[in-house]
């Protein structure tokens, strides 16, 4: 096992992270798309891998495949191309790999379909693994890609988010570390983020992030975080007395979380043939009517060609002067007719030409005469104030029976319970109790007075609304 001196060199200028800090302890890094982030991470891997630690990375979007060309990784995932089939590899034979054989492992699941089954293969891994390494108790580095899918600061943790939270909390004591990666350190649980023993801060610029580095850092490196060039970073760590702000190197693996470039040979045109010159449309056009044109030998004798080829001829000569058709021409009348039939035979064409204009007008804008519109259409209850008013009276009037009914039913029980020799009426769910006569004072005047005007007011009510109405 590694001194506690040994240390990895992740800068071109010296700068190095203790090793068993980085593989027993709990760090992150931050940082936007094309900030540095993933070389950041990469660096920190290649270097513990060039001095024969193991570990277990789980890759979201396939960055660490290149691992494979350089190192002797166990590479699992769902697909063509890799070592073990995700789904059919056993939780305890990932472990084995790890602790046993001491090879590095990456879970790949960037082309997981199935992610709830993906993250119980996941879960069960680390949970094996967390449970052995209490008797195996050897430095152990878990790296998660895109921490926040799995420790989210809202919406509450799945099985996967309890089990690194655990790691976070529990895992040094046993040899476990853990190092999230993410974009947006706002969208992490903020249960990890302060269980973290090295920070490091790549250029961000969205508000509620750089918030998170001003509540961490302070507020002049949440300024300047935003202006922090591609692979530098701000690094808060427990052995550094101070902040500093770092360039990391270049990995020596190659970039597969580079983004696609444009090039010209993966391009066509994709404009239409003819489209960007109109001159040549209209060329093609002209060619195709004269090649689809009869040909007419001179000297035809043909009439019906010279009929075909004349027709057209003296349309296109005389078109100035030949007047517009009538769409209803006027029909051709009798001289002995009369005047009344003229009109007559002049009004029933015009009739026939939209025979369901007359009735179809008045459907579609209804007749603006009172006295011509239908009865059907009227409101068969028209508004009625006074209806209304008595309406409205109606239901006030019963509001206060009912208000007065209740106020004068809690007399008489007043007065009852006076008469009985109470000083309050009993519940309105029990029995009213009646004492030992001997035992209770007479009633008094004044409640056998209360009581009769009671149950007078309740007798003229009846009889009010029983005749009054």
């Amino acid at each position: 096992m590694a001194g506690e001196t040994e240390r990895i060199v992740v800068s071109d200028d010296g700068l190095s992270l203790p090793v068993i800090e980085v593989l027993t302890g709990r760090g992150a890094i931050f940082g936007k798309s094309g900030s540095g982030k993933s070389n950041t991470a990469s660096v920190v891997v290649e270097e513990l891998l060039e001095m024969g630690f193991p570990m277990l990375i789980v890759d979201i979007e396939g960055e660490y495949a290149t691992l494979t060309e350089r190192y002797e990784v166990v590479h699992i995932g769902d697909g063509d191309g890799y070592d073990h089939p995700l789904f059919e590899v056993d939780p305890g034979q990932i472990v084995d790999f790890c602790l046993d054989q001491h090879r590095p492992v990456i879970i790949d699941i960037s082309e997981v379909l199935e992610i709830e089954r993906a993250e119980r293969v996941i879960t069960d891994t680390l949970q094996l693994l967390f449970s052995r390494e209490k008797h195996e108790n050897k430095p152990f580095l878990v790296l998660v890609e895109e921490v926040h899918e799995f420790l989210p600061q809202q919406g509450g943790l799945g099985d996967l988010g309890e089990m690194l939270i655990r790691i976070a909390k529990r895992g040094r004591k046993r040899g476990l570390g853990l190092l999230g990666m993410s974009q947006r350190p706002a969208s992490v649980d903020k249960n990890f983020i302060t269980q973290c023993d090295w920070l490091v801060f790549h250029r961000l610029t969205w508000e509620n992030d750089t918030r998170v580095v001003k509540t961490i850092l302070g507020k002049e490196y949440a300024e300047d975080v935003k202006d922090l060039a591609t692979g530098s970073a701000y690094l808060l760590a427990d052995w550094e007395e101070t902040v500093r702000e770092v360039r990391f190197r270049a990995k020596k693996t190659a970039d597969a979380g580079n983004t696609p470039s444009l090039s010209t040979s993966e391009r066509r045109d994709l404009t239409a043939t003819g489209e960007a010159d109109g001159s040549t449309g209209g060329a093609a056009l002209e060619s195709q009517e004269e090649a689809t044109a009869p040909v007419v030998e001179e000297g035809s004798e043909d009439p019906a060609l010279d009929t075909e080829i004349a027709e057209p001829e003296a349309a296109a000569s005389g078109s100035d002067s030949v007047d517009p058709i009538e769409a209803d021409p006027p029909p051709v009348l009798d001289e002995s007719a009369t005047e009344e039939d003229t009109k007559t035979a002049i009004t029933e064409p015009q009739t026939a030409s939209n025979p369901n204009q007359a009735d179809s007008t008045p459907e579609r804008i209804g007749s603006t005469d009172p006295a011509t519109r239908d009865e059907s259409d009227s409101d068969p209850t028209p508004y009625d104030p006074a209806v209304e008013t008595l309406w409205e009276l109606g239901q006030f009037v019963t509001f206060v029976l009912a208000r007065a009914i209740g106020s004068l039913t809690y007399g008489v029980r007043v007065a009852y319970a006076r008469l009985m020799g109470h000083s309050k009426p009993a519940d309105r769910l029990g029995v009213l109790s009646v004492e030992d006569p001997a035992s209770r004072s007479r009633p008094s005047r004044f409640a056998l007075r209360i009581f009769g005007v009671l149950v007078l007011i309740i007798g003229l009510l009846i009889v009010f609304a029983l005749f009054g109405l």
